[in-house]
């Protein structure tokens, strides 16, 4: 009797408070370990592929921006020898653009066979006026390039106009007094905006506007 006890309590012991399949529990616990593991590798690949997001978000941006920056010193230099042309202007071959390079004059604003002197462009097509277009843009601008709006390209746009220099004056000739006084030596200037507006890769846009001054009487030679 007291052996048949004893066989019974060592099965008790044996089959549950010590089961024989504990190696079971190890198994459970390395898997659980390996699911934290594997969500924490996620995670983190998720949150480098979002930093690798912003990073090439911001190179596109900077190129766009300065993109856009390069345009307006083509503009200036285009600008200027527009102005040196200031008795024919930019001309084509009948109503076709006229290429510098890679820049196109452009005739959107301007009817055909118009010279194309833009410097003179004294309204702002920003103003509220019933016709007034977002500028530059692809409708909207004097000079693009490259001349091809299915790739990145800039726009250009002027407008300005006449003022006298800085520390200059004209006073009035007192000539009723029979004395006469003359006017007084000065110069003129033409102060004129350059708009840039680059459109990039990714829908990427930036638009930039410098004053640009130009001393009247210090032009070059037309050589257009």
């Amino acid at each position: 009797m007291l052996s048949h006890l004893q066989k019974f309590k060592n099965i008790l012991r044996t089959q549950l408070f010590f089961p024989r399949n504990e190696d079971g529990f190890l198994l459970v616990l390395t898997m659980f370990i390996l699911v934290v593991l594997t969500l924490i590798g996620i995670s983190a690949t998720n949150l480098s592929r979002i930093e690798l997001q912003i990073a090439g978000n911001d190179r596109v941006h900077k190129e766009t921006f300065y993109q856009a920056d390069g345009g307006t010193e083509v503009g200036v230099n285009l600008l200027e020898e527009n102005i040196s042309c200031y008795t024919k202007g930019f001309t084509g071959s009948g109503s076709s653009p006229l290429l510098i390079g890679t820049a196109e004059i452009t005739r959107d604003l301007l009817p055909s066979g118009t010279r194309l002197n833009f410097w003179t462009n004294e309204i702002d097509p920003g103003l509220p006026l019933a016709t007034a277009i977002p500028y530059p843009s692809d409708t909207q601008r004097h000079i693009r390039f490259p001349a091809d709006d299915t790739v990145p390209h800039t726009n250009l746009h002027f407008f300005g106009n006449s003022s006298l220099s800085t520390g200059n004056a004209i006073q009035m000739i007192a000539g009723y007094e029979g004395t006469g006084y003359s006017a007084a030596a000065g110069g003129g200037q033409l102060v004129i905006n350059v708009d840039s507006q680059h459109m990039g890769v990714l829908n990427s846009l930036s638009n930039i506007r410098v004053i640009w001054r130009h001393i009247i009487g210090h032009e070059g030679t037309c050589i257009y």
